[in-house]
Protein backbone atom coordinates (compact mmCIF):
# COMPACT_ATOMS: atom_id res chain seq x y z
CA UNK A 1 0.00 0.00 0.00
CA UNK A 2 2.90 2.24 0.86
CA UNK A 3 5.18 1.77 -2.59
CA UNK A 4 4.11 4.67 -4.26
CA UNK A 5 5.47 6.84 -1.17
CA UNK A 6 8.47 4.89 -0.73
CA UNK A 7 9.06 3.90 -4.35
CA UNK A 8 9.44 7.81 -5.24
CA UNK A 9 10.45 8.88 -1.77
CA UNK A 10 8.71 11.60 0.39
CA UNK A 11 10.35 14.73 -1.35
CA UNK A 12 6.95 15.34 -2.96
CA UNK A 13 4.99 15.30 0.39
CA UNK A 14 7.59 17.55 2.18
CA UNK A 15 7.11 19.86 -0.94
CA UNK A 16 3.30 19.85 -0.94
CA UNK A 17 3.24 20.38 3.19
CA UNK A 18 6.76 22.96 2.64
CA UNK A 19 4.38 25.07 -0.29
CA UNK A 20 1.62 25.09 1.68
CA UNK A 21 2.72 25.98 5.17
CA UNK A 22 5.10 28.91 3.91
CA UNK A 23 2.19 30.32 1.66
CA UNK A 24 -0.37 29.63 4.73
CA UNK A 25 2.16 31.92 7.12
CA UNK A 26 2.95 34.25 4.39
CA UNK A 27 -0.63 34.70 4.61
CA UNK A 28 -1.45 34.79 8.30
CA UNK A 29 1.46 37.21 8.92
CA UNK A 30 1.33 39.52 5.95
CA UNK A 31 -1.94 40.16 5.66
CA UNK A 32 -1.89 43.42 4.02
CA UNK A 33 -0.88 41.81 0.95
CA UNK A 34 -3.72 40.10 0.45
CA UNK A 35 -6.56 41.80 1.74
CA UNK A 36 -7.96 45.43 1.02
CA UNK A 37 -8.24 48.51 3.21
CA UNK A 38 -11.97 48.18 3.66
CA UNK A 39 -11.80 44.62 4.54
CA UNK A 40 -8.69 44.86 7.11
CA UNK A 41 -10.90 47.70 8.73
CA UNK A 42 -14.17 45.77 9.14
CA UNK A 43 -12.11 42.67 10.58
CA UNK A 44 -10.56 45.25 12.85
CA UNK A 45 -13.17 46.94 14.08
CA UNK A 46 -15.89 43.77 14.72
CA UNK A 47 -16.22 44.19 18.26
CA UNK A 48 -16.53 40.14 18.73
CA UNK A 49 -12.57 39.39 16.78
CA UNK A 50 -10.48 37.48 19.21
CA UNK A 51 -7.53 38.18 16.59
CA UNK A 52 -5.07 40.91 16.88
CA UNK A 53 -4.85 40.99 13.01
CA UNK A 54 -6.99 40.69 9.90
CA UNK A 55 -7.17 37.12 8.80
CA UNK A 56 -7.36 36.47 5.08
CA UNK A 57 -9.45 34.07 3.97
CA UNK A 58 -7.30 32.28 1.36
CA UNK A 59 -5.93 29.59 2.97
CA UNK A 60 -7.12 27.20 1.07
CA UNK A 61 -5.37 28.67 -1.76
CA UNK A 62 -2.50 27.69 -0.16
CA UNK A 63 -3.67 24.05 -0.29
CA UNK A 64 -4.30 23.77 -4.08
CA UNK A 65 -0.93 25.88 -4.75
CA UNK A 66 0.54 23.05 -2.30
CA UNK A 67 -1.05 20.16 -4.32
CA UNK A 68 -0.18 21.25 -7.77
CA UNK A 69 3.16 21.99 -7.10
CA UNK A 70 4.22 18.45 -5.56
CA UNK A 71 2.10 16.93 -8.32
CA UNK A 72 4.17 18.38 -10.97
CA UNK A 73 7.00 16.10 -9.85
CA UNK A 74 4.86 13.42 -10.07
CA UNK A 75 3.48 14.00 -13.07
CA UNK A 76 4.36 11.50 -15.45
CA UNK A 77 3.04 8.76 -12.79
CA UNK A 78 -0.91 10.41 -12.50
CA UNK A 79 -3.08 9.24 -15.41
CA UNK A 80 -4.70 11.36 -17.62
CA UNK A 81 -8.12 10.95 -16.82
CA UNK A 82 -6.98 11.91 -13.21
CA UNK A 83 -5.02 14.64 -14.25
CA UNK A 84 -7.64 16.64 -16.69
CA UNK A 85 -10.29 16.03 -14.09
CA UNK A 86 -8.47 17.85 -11.26
CA UNK A 87 -7.18 20.75 -13.59
CA UNK A 88 -11.10 21.37 -14.09
CA UNK A 89 -11.58 22.63 -11.02
CA UNK A 90 -9.35 26.17 -11.76
CA UNK A 91 -12.94 27.19 -12.93
CA UNK A 92 -14.26 27.12 -9.13
CA UNK A 93 -11.41 27.81 -8.19
CA UNK A 94 -10.52 30.58 -9.84
CA UNK A 95 -14.10 32.37 -8.79
CA UNK A 96 -13.57 31.28 -5.12
CA UNK A 97 -10.14 32.98 -4.79
CA UNK A 98 -12.17 36.57 -6.22
CA UNK A 99 -14.92 36.20 -3.19
CA UNK A 100 -12.07 35.56 -1.04
CA UNK A 101 -9.97 38.75 -2.57
CA UNK A 102 -12.79 41.58 -3.61
CA UNK A 103 -15.95 39.50 -2.13
CA UNK A 104 -18.48 40.11 -4.72
CA UNK A 105 -19.07 36.71 -6.10
CA UNK A 106 -23.26 35.48 -4.86
CA UNK A 107 -23.60 32.17 -3.60
CA UNK A 108 -25.43 31.43 -7.28
CA UNK A 109 -22.27 32.55 -8.91
CA UNK A 110 -19.97 30.19 -7.37
CA UNK A 111 -22.57 27.32 -7.85
CA UNK A 112 -22.55 27.99 -11.49
CA UNK A 113 -18.85 27.77 -11.44
CA UNK A 114 -18.93 24.41 -9.46
CA UNK A 115 -21.11 23.27 -12.12
CA UNK A 116 -19.22 24.27 -14.82
CA UNK A 117 -16.02 22.63 -13.21
CA UNK A 118 -18.31 19.25 -13.21
CA UNK A 119 -19.54 19.59 -16.63
CA UNK A 120 -15.31 20.47 -17.86
CA UNK A 121 -14.03 17.01 -15.81
CA UNK A 122 -16.56 15.10 -17.83
CA UNK A 123 -15.25 16.38 -21.04
CA UNK A 124 -11.57 16.33 -20.00
CA UNK A 125 -11.58 13.22 -18.47
CA UNK A 126 -14.49 11.31 -19.50
CA UNK A 127 -15.30 9.75 -16.68
CA UNK A 128 -18.45 9.85 -14.79
CA UNK A 129 -20.46 8.16 -11.82
CA UNK A 130 -20.96 4.45 -13.53
CA UNK A 131 -22.56 2.62 -10.44
CA UNK A 132 -23.77 3.24 -6.73
CA UNK A 133 -23.16 -0.63 -5.77
CA UNK A 134 -27.27 -1.86 -6.03
CA UNK A 135 -27.89 -3.43 -8.74
CA UNK A 136 -31.68 -2.34 -10.64
CA UNK A 137 -30.20 1.40 -9.51
CA UNK A 138 -27.44 0.58 -11.31
CA UNK A 139 -29.51 -0.33 -14.41
CA UNK A 140 -30.70 3.24 -14.29
CA UNK A 141 -27.78 5.40 -13.23
CA UNK A 142 -25.92 3.19 -16.78
CA UNK A 143 -27.54 5.56 -19.12
CA UNK A 144 -25.71 8.42 -20.59
CA UNK A 145 -27.95 11.28 -19.24
CA UNK A 146 -28.25 9.66 -15.92
CA UNK A 147 -24.60 9.17 -15.36
CA UNK A 148 -23.93 12.87 -16.45
CA UNK A 149 -26.49 14.10 -14.15
CA UNK A 150 -25.64 12.45 -11.29
CA UNK A 151 -22.00 12.94 -11.45
CA UNK A 152 -22.62 16.78 -11.79
CA UNK A 153 -24.88 17.09 -8.60
CA UNK A 154 -22.19 14.86 -7.11
CA UNK A 155 -18.74 16.88 -7.98
CA UNK A 156 -20.75 20.33 -7.46
CA UNK A 157 -22.63 19.21 -4.39
CA UNK A 158 -19.49 18.12 -2.78
CA UNK A 159 -17.83 21.67 -3.74
CA UNK A 160 -20.53 23.27 -1.84
CA UNK A 161 -21.38 20.85 1.13
CA UNK A 162 -17.19 21.43 2.00
CA UNK A 163 -17.92 25.18 1.97
CA UNK A 164 -21.08 25.24 4.26
CA UNK A 165 -19.56 22.62 6.91
CA UNK A 166 -16.23 25.42 6.81
CA UNK A 167 -17.62 26.75 10.18
CA UNK A 168 -15.18 26.40 13.32
CA UNK A 169 -11.06 26.21 13.17
CA UNK A 170 -10.09 22.91 11.70
CA UNK A 171 -13.48 21.63 10.54
CA UNK A 172 -13.64 21.54 7.04
CA UNK A 173 -9.72 20.90 6.80
CA UNK A 174 -9.75 18.24 9.27
CA UNK A 175 -12.74 16.25 7.94
CA UNK A 176 -10.44 17.03 4.50
CA UNK A 177 -7.89 14.89 5.45
CA UNK A 178 -9.55 11.92 6.86
CA UNK A 179 -11.32 11.90 3.05
CA UNK A 180 -7.99 11.64 1.84
CA UNK A 181 -6.70 9.53 4.18
CA UNK A 182 -9.38 7.16 3.14
CA UNK A 183 -8.73 7.40 -0.65
CA UNK A 184 -5.16 6.73 -0.07
CA UNK A 185 -6.31 3.58 1.95
CA UNK A 186 -9.10 2.86 -0.79
CA UNK A 187 -6.43 3.38 -3.62
CA UNK A 188 -3.75 0.79 -2.46
CA UNK A 189 -6.81 -1.37 -2.15
CA UNK A 190 -7.62 -1.19 -5.10
CA UNK A 191 -4.18 -0.86 -7.10
CA UNK A 192 -4.67 2.64 -8.03
CA UNK A 193 -1.45 4.42 -7.22
CA UNK A 194 -1.49 7.45 -8.77
CA UNK A 195 -5.09 8.17 -7.00
CA UNK A 196 -3.46 6.84 -3.61
CA UNK A 197 -0.26 9.04 -4.31
CA UNK A 198 -2.65 12.63 -5.45
CA UNK A 199 -4.59 11.83 -1.82
CA UNK A 200 -0.99 11.86 -0.01
CA UNK A 201 -0.43 14.61 -1.56
CA UNK A 202 -3.54 16.31 -0.43
CA UNK A 203 -3.29 15.03 2.89
CA UNK A 204 0.02 16.90 3.77
CA UNK A 205 -1.08 19.94 2.30
CA UNK A 206 -4.60 20.29 4.31
CA UNK A 207 -1.94 19.79 7.04
CA UNK A 208 0.48 22.72 6.31
CA UNK A 209 -2.76 25.22 6.61
CA UNK A 210 -4.36 22.90 9.94
CA UNK A 211 -1.74 23.89 11.74
CA UNK A 212 -2.27 27.38 11.08
CA UNK A 213 -5.92 27.82 11.22
CA UNK A 214 -6.86 25.16 14.36
CA UNK A 215 -6.90 26.34 16.91
CA UNK A 216 -6.74 29.54 16.84
CA UNK A 217 -7.45 30.50 13.60
CA UNK A 218 -4.99 32.78 12.33
CA UNK A 219 -6.19 32.53 8.22
CA UNK A 220 -9.21 30.63 7.11
CA UNK A 221 -10.21 28.19 4.44
CA UNK A 222 -12.18 30.85 1.92
CA UNK A 223 -14.38 29.56 -0.55
CA UNK A 224 -11.54 28.78 -2.91
CA UNK A 225 -9.91 26.14 -0.72
CA UNK A 226 -13.55 24.57 0.01
CA UNK A 227 -14.54 24.78 -3.78
CA UNK A 228 -11.37 23.56 -5.23
CA UNK A 229 -10.95 20.51 -2.37
CA UNK A 230 -14.36 19.69 -2.70
CA UNK A 231 -14.26 19.37 -6.57
CA UNK A 232 -10.44 17.05 -5.95
CA UNK A 233 -12.63 14.79 -3.14
CA UNK A 234 -15.08 14.13 -5.68
CA UNK A 235 -13.36 13.36 -8.20
CA UNK A 236 -10.91 11.02 -6.52
CA UNK A 237 -13.52 9.22 -5.66
CA UNK A 238 -15.27 9.40 -8.92
CA UNK A 239 -11.54 7.97 -10.96
CA UNK A 240 -11.89 5.20 -8.12
CA UNK A 241 -15.15 4.03 -9.02
CA UNK A 242 -14.63 4.50 -12.71
CA UNK A 243 -11.49 2.44 -12.60
CA UNK A 244 -12.30 -0.12 -10.40
CA UNK A 245 -15.39 -2.63 -11.31
CA UNK A 246 -16.14 -3.83 -8.06
CA UNK A 247 -16.16 -0.09 -5.81
CA UNK A 248 -19.71 0.96 -5.01
CA UNK A 249 -20.74 5.07 -5.26
CA UNK A 250 -23.02 4.06 -2.26
CA UNK A 251 -19.22 3.53 -0.48
CA UNK A 252 -17.83 7.28 -1.78
CA UNK A 253 -20.66 8.78 -0.54
CA UNK A 254 -19.88 7.45 3.07
CA UNK A 255 -16.63 9.10 2.90
CA UNK A 256 -18.32 12.75 1.61
CA UNK A 257 -21.30 11.87 4.48
CA UNK A 258 -20.62 14.07 6.84
CA UNK A 259 -21.21 17.68 4.25
CA UNK A 260 -23.25 16.34 1.72
CA UNK A 261 -25.85 15.73 5.26
CA UNK A 262 -25.62 18.68 7.02
CA UNK A 263 -25.86 20.45 3.46
CA UNK A 264 -28.89 18.84 2.43
CA UNK A 265 -30.40 18.94 5.85
CA UNK A 266 -29.86 22.71 5.92
CA UNK A 267 -31.81 22.35 2.58
CA UNK A 268 -34.71 21.05 4.03
CA UNK A 269 -34.63 22.93 7.16
CA UNK A 270 -34.88 26.34 5.19
CA UNK A 271 -37.53 25.50 3.24
CA UNK A 272 -39.23 24.19 6.31
CA UNK A 273 -39.06 27.79 7.45
CA UNK A 274 -39.92 29.29 4.38
CA UNK A 275 -36.09 30.76 3.63
CA UNK A 276 -34.17 31.06 0.79
CA UNK A 277 -31.99 28.24 0.41
CA UNK A 278 -28.62 30.12 0.31
CA UNK A 279 -29.74 32.48 3.35
CA UNK A 280 -27.15 31.74 6.02
CA UNK A 281 -27.90 30.68 9.41
CA UNK A 282 -26.61 29.22 12.51
CA UNK A 283 -28.26 26.13 12.85
CA UNK A 284 -25.68 23.78 11.27
CA UNK A 285 -24.80 20.40 13.78
CA UNK A 286 -21.66 22.24 14.14
CA UNK A 287 -23.10 25.74 15.74
CA UNK A 288 -25.63 23.25 17.58
CA UNK A 289 -22.15 21.34 19.06
CA UNK A 290 -20.37 24.90 20.39
CA UNK A 291 -23.74 25.64 22.07
CA UNK A 292 -23.65 22.32 23.46
CA UNK A 293 -19.72 22.56 25.19
CA UNK A 294 -20.77 25.96 26.25
CA UNK A 295 -23.73 24.66 28.37
CA UNK A 296 -22.13 21.94 29.91
CA UNK A 297 -18.42 23.08 30.06
CA UNK A 298 -19.57 27.07 30.50
CA UNK A 299 -16.71 28.89 32.64
CA UNK A 300 -14.27 25.93 32.43
CA UNK A 301 -13.16 26.90 29.25
CA UNK A 302 -12.18 29.82 27.79
CA UNK A 303 -14.69 31.51 25.60
CA UNK A 304 -12.19 32.06 22.14
CA UNK A 305 -11.77 27.66 22.83
CA UNK A 306 -14.83 26.70 22.39
CA UNK A 307 -14.55 27.16 18.57
CA UNK A 308 -11.45 24.47 18.08
CA UNK A 309 -12.82 22.41 21.12
CA UNK A 310 -16.19 21.77 19.20
CA UNK A 311 -13.89 20.79 16.05
CA UNK A 312 -11.91 18.35 18.22
CA UNK A 313 -15.27 16.51 19.27
CA UNK A 314 -16.83 16.52 16.36
CA UNK A 315 -13.78 15.36 14.31
CA UNK A 316 -14.48 11.11 15.56
CA UNK A 317 -17.94 11.02 14.20
CA UNK A 318 -16.99 12.51 10.96
CA UNK A 319 -14.58 9.46 11.01
CA UNK A 320 -16.65 6.83 11.43
CA UNK A 321 -18.97 6.90 8.27
CA UNK A 322 -15.79 8.16 6.41
CA UNK A 323 -14.40 4.73 7.82
CA UNK A 324 -17.50 2.57 7.09
CA UNK A 325 -17.06 3.61 3.50
CA UNK A 326 -13.70 2.38 3.06
CA UNK A 327 -14.96 -0.92 4.70
CA UNK A 328 -17.87 -1.30 2.28
CA UNK A 329 -15.87 0.36 -0.28
CA UNK A 330 -16.74 -3.16 -2.74
CA UNK A 331 -20.31 -3.85 -0.93
CA UNK A 332 -22.81 -1.91 -2.14
CA UNK A 333 -25.84 -3.36 0.06
CA UNK A 334 -23.50 -2.56 3.20
CA UNK A 335 -23.12 0.85 2.52
CA UNK A 336 -26.56 1.66 2.01
CA UNK A 337 -27.29 0.14 5.15
CA UNK A 338 -24.60 2.13 7.13
CA UNK A 339 -25.87 5.39 5.07
CA UNK A 340 -29.27 4.85 5.87
CA UNK A 341 -28.21 4.21 9.42
CA UNK A 342 -26.13 7.36 9.86
CA UNK A 343 -28.69 9.32 8.10
CA UNK A 344 -31.35 8.37 10.35
CA UNK A 345 -28.49 9.41 13.34
CA UNK A 346 -27.75 12.54 11.75
CA UNK A 347 -31.55 13.58 11.93
CA UNK A 348 -32.73 11.98 15.31
CA UNK A 349 -29.10 13.46 16.60
CA UNK A 350 -30.13 16.96 15.17
CA UNK A 351 -33.60 16.60 16.32
CA UNK A 352 -32.65 16.13 19.90
CA UNK A 353 -30.19 18.58 20.48
CA UNK A 354 -32.78 21.17 19.19
CA UNK A 355 -35.03 19.91 21.64
CA UNK A 356 -32.78 19.96 24.47
CA UNK A 357 -31.17 23.83 23.76
CA UNK A 358 -35.76 25.26 23.49
CA UNK A 359 -36.11 23.74 27.13
CA UNK A 360 -32.59 25.12 28.57
CA UNK A 361 -32.49 28.84 29.75
CA UNK A 362 -29.33 30.82 29.92
CA UNK A 363 -28.09 32.92 33.00
CA UNK A 364 -27.51 36.19 31.98
CA UNK A 365 -23.85 35.67 33.18
CA UNK A 366 -23.52 33.72 29.88
CA UNK A 367 -24.15 36.25 27.17
CA UNK A 368 -21.48 38.78 25.84
CA UNK A 369 -20.83 40.99 28.40
CA UNK A 370 -22.57 44.33 26.72
CA UNK A 371 -25.70 42.00 26.68
CA UNK A 372 -25.00 41.48 30.45
CA UNK A 373 -25.41 45.09 31.38
CA UNK A 374 -28.33 45.72 29.45
CA UNK A 375 -30.14 42.21 30.89
CA UNK A 376 -28.89 42.81 34.36
CA UNK A 377 -31.08 41.22 37.01
CA UNK A 378 -33.82 38.99 34.74
CA UNK A 379 -33.56 35.35 33.38
CA UNK A 380 -33.41 34.95 29.28
CA UNK A 381 -34.35 32.52 27.47
CA UNK A 382 -32.09 32.75 23.86
CA UNK A 383 -32.86 31.57 20.85
CA UNK A 384 -30.44 29.36 19.02
CA UNK A 385 -30.53 32.04 16.21
CA UNK A 386 -28.22 33.96 17.95
CA UNK A 387 -24.75 34.35 17.53
CA UNK A 388 -21.84 35.82 15.50
CA UNK A 389 -23.21 37.01 11.75
CA UNK A 390 -21.01 37.94 9.08
CA UNK A 391 -23.10 39.85 6.59
CA UNK A 392 -21.79 42.84 3.96
CA UNK A 393 -18.45 42.15 4.82
CA UNK A 394 -19.48 43.19 8.34
CA UNK A 395 -19.48 41.00 11.59
CA UNK A 396 -22.29 41.78 13.59
CA UNK A 397 -23.07 39.66 16.78
CA UNK A 398 -27.29 39.03 17.26
CA UNK A 399 -28.70 38.47 20.31
CA UNK A 400 -32.54 37.40 20.10
CA UNK A 401 -34.13 36.61 23.31
CA UNK A 402 -37.14 36.97 25.51
CA UNK A 403 -37.48 37.78 29.10
CA UNK A 404 -38.67 35.45 32.05
CA UNK A 405 -42.96 36.21 31.66
CA UNK A 406 -42.51 37.87 28.31
CA UNK A 407 -44.17 36.43 25.59
CA UNK A 408 -42.75 38.60 22.60
CA UNK A 409 -39.10 38.41 21.39
CA UNK A 410 -36.35 41.07 21.37
CA UNK A 411 -33.70 41.63 19.12
CA UNK A 412 -30.27 43.07 19.66
CA UNK A 413 -27.89 43.61 17.12
CA UNK A 414 -24.18 44.47 18.21
CA UNK A 415 -21.14 45.17 15.97
CA UNK A 416 -19.43 47.50 17.26
CA UNK A 417 -19.92 50.79 15.49
CA UNK A 418 -23.50 49.36 15.06
CA UNK A 419 -25.52 48.50 17.64
CA UNK A 420 -29.70 48.32 17.78
CA UNK A 421 -32.48 47.34 20.47
CA UNK A 422 -35.69 45.71 19.78
CA UNK A 423 -37.63 45.77 22.74
CA UNK A 424 -40.24 42.72 23.03
CA UNK A 425 -41.90 43.32 19.62
CA UNK A 426 -41.82 40.25 18.12
CA UNK A 427 -43.99 36.93 18.26
CA UNK A 428 -41.30 34.63 17.29
CA UNK A 429 -37.67 34.42 17.34
CA UNK A 430 -37.67 33.59 13.69
CA UNK A 431 -39.61 36.85 12.90
CA UNK A 432 -36.98 38.48 15.04
CA UNK A 433 -33.86 36.95 12.67
CA UNK A 434 -35.95 37.88 9.58
CA UNK A 435 -36.58 41.45 10.71
CA UNK A 436 -32.29 41.35 11.22
CA UNK A 437 -31.81 39.78 8.00
CA UNK A 438 -34.03 41.92 5.60
CA UNK A 439 -32.29 45.05 7.12
CA UNK A 440 -28.35 43.87 7.16
CA UNK A 441 -29.26 42.94 3.55
CA UNK A 442 -30.77 46.27 2.70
Amino acid sequence: MFDVISDGGVLPLLLAFGVSFGLCCLFAFAPHLFLNKQHMQNDLSARQAEHKRPTPRIGGAAVIVGLFVATLVYMGRIEADLLMALSAGVVVFAVGLREDIQRDMSPKVRLIAAFASAGLAIVLSGAMVPRFGIPYVDGVVGFFGVGILITLLWSAGACHALNLIDGLNGLASGYSMLAAAAYFVIGGLSGQADVQLVAAILFVALFGFFVLNWPYGRLFLGDAGAYAIGHVLSWLGIILLMRDPEGAGLAAILILFWPVADTAFAIIRRRLLDKETDQPDRLHFHHLVVRALRLLIQKRLRPEFFNPAATMVMLPFIAVPVSAGVVFWNNGFGALAALLFFALLFISTYAFSMDYFKSRRFAVGELPADVQAQLKGHTVEVSDLSGLVVTNSTAVYVTIYRRAGQEGWSLLIDGGVTEAQVYDRFASDVEAWESFWSGSRA
